[in-house]
């Protein structure tokens, strides 16, 4: 009988632990960064796939306070919440920055994107740029779509940067991005759609990565080399089967400051 309850027990975990959020700092170094911008906050939700419960828990609601910007990379629409709860919850998110949305492959109906901006506030990015001044001093926020369901243009969005100066931020759905041919012209990509792998086995880790990311990467930083700060979250909703293992839901604070170096 108690080899039985093994099962039983796992298998409550896994339907308990997407709702075991957890909330995660990261202080990211920026190389040019300007004075006005250092300790710049972003708050960075990412595949809430619907499960809006979150905005009513109590650290996220200081973060939010807190935060200079909102990023939110993909995935927020689910069939199972009317679109019409998902806008009124959506619309609690803002920041003096503002909240920036791009499009995940679970937005999209037949072809057809779910998700908008909700507030006047709100501004989906997708394969855009766009520029937050503080005084003289710019930081650039750009966008990228789901690869697969949306439409991605990276060489347009690589051309609109390559035309500006000053430190850049991508919001990529997919970790991918940091694959891309001149992906060093940004500062920090931040990332989702992995959900950290959803499922992780001890020691072997995750069956399924959902990025092209070398080696057993799935979720948190990745630094290297000529390369941008790679943060990828493992979201807060989940997609195909309601369970969690190893992998729980998150809420990301990123803090920007200068580089020492």
């Amino acid at each position: 009988m108690f080899w039985l309850g093994i099962p039983a027990a796992l298998l409550a975990y896994a339907l308990g632990e997407p709702y075991w959020i957890r909330a995660v700092e990261h202080t990211v170094e920026v190389p040019d960064l300007p004075d006005q911008f250092h300790g710049f906050s972003i708050l960075h939700l990412s595949d809430i796939h619907g499960r809006v419960g979150v905005f009513s828990w109590r650290p996220f609601l200081r973060w939010l306070a807190e935060a200079d910007m909102v990023a939110v990379t993909g995935d927020l629409y689910s069939p199972s919440l009317p679109r019409h709860r998902l806008a009124a919850r959506m619309r609690q998110l803002s920041a003096p920055d503002g909240v920036f949305y791009i499009s995940g492959n679970h937005d999209y109906r037949g072809g057809k994107l779910m998700v908008e901006p909700w507030d006047p506030g709100d501004q989906l990015i997708d394969n855009q740029v766009r520029e937050i001044r503080r005084g003289d001093a710019s930081l650039w926020i750009a966008g990228l779509p789901d690869f697969v369901k949306g439409r991605p243009d990276w060489s347009a969005v690589r051309r609109q940067l390559q035309e500006r100066s000053g430190p850049a931020i991508l919001l990529a759905h997919r970790p991918d991005a940091w694959l891309l041919e001149g992906v060093e012209r940004v500062s920090l990509i931040l990332a989702g759609h992995t959900h950290g792998g959803q499922v992780v086995i001890p020691v072997y880790g995750a069956p399924l990565k959902h990025n092209r990311v070398p080696g057993r990467y799935v979720a948190g930083r990745l630094e290297s080399p000529d390369k941008p700060v790679l943060i990828t979250s493992r979201g807060l909703g989940t997609s195909e089967l309601p369970v969690r293992f190893l992998a729980r839901p998150e809420v990301l604070m990123i803090r920007l400051v200068k580089s020492r170096r």
